[in-house]
């Protein structure tokens, strides 16, 4: 038993078994000197380490925010139900708006009716007393025409306005008091 088969590849020789072992040491010896300078040559990665490290924590700070928040913690039902409450709100304060805009409207309508009123008094008004100037003139032609005859027949008769009436009308002058006219030299300018 204490018998080593020769085909597991184990030297009958101890001088060759300690060359062998010392070639393996060494080869061992090489690879770990190897692996030390590759150590050495290896790039510091400790403050990009440090930096990723840092923004995790601002992520996960993030999250812990994310999480605290209502909305999260809602769900569809409650979701549907704050945004209809929401909506509704709004469309009360859109009616609440539109009511104060209508009533604004209608005052600032019956504003321009009231001026559109009054431009058409003002204008029927004028109308009016042009109308009233006009009837005016001419009743002041008529009353002209007439009312100065009336009031020469009024006066006394020893006056003779009458006649020096239609003598200024006929351009002649009266000869005396109680004779014919006589022409003045307008009226022979004329003839």
């Amino acid at each position: 038993m204490t018998d080593i088969p020769r085909h597991h590849g184990i030297a009958d020789d101890p001088t060759q078994a300690f060359e062998n072992l010392r070639q393996e040491i060494s080869l061992l010896h090489t690879a770990i000197q190897g692996l030390t300078a590759a150590r050495e040559k290896m790039p510091d990665y400790s403050p990009t380490l440090g930096a990723i490290s840092r923004q995790l924590a601002a992520m996960m700070e993030g999250i812990a925010r994310i999480e605290q928040a209502p909305a999260v913690k809602l769900t569809p039902a409650l979701m549907v139900q704050h945004l209809a409450k929401a909506a509704a709100d709004a469309r009360a304060d859109d009616k609440r708006q539109m009511d104060e805009a209508r009533v604004d409207l209608h005052q600032v309508i019956g504003r321009i009716d009231g001026i559109v009123v009054r431009a058409r008094s003002t204008d029927h008004q004028r109308k009016r007393e042009l109308w009233m100037m006009l009837c005016a003139f001419v009743a002041g032609i008529l009353l002209w025409s007439f009312l100065p005859g009336m009031i020469a027949r009024s006066l006394p008769e020893s006056w003779h306005v009458p006649q020096w009436m239609a003598a200024r009308t006929l351009g002649k002058e009266q000869a005396t008091s109680n004779g014919p006219f006589v022409e003045n030299d307008h009226t022979r300018e004329q003839n």
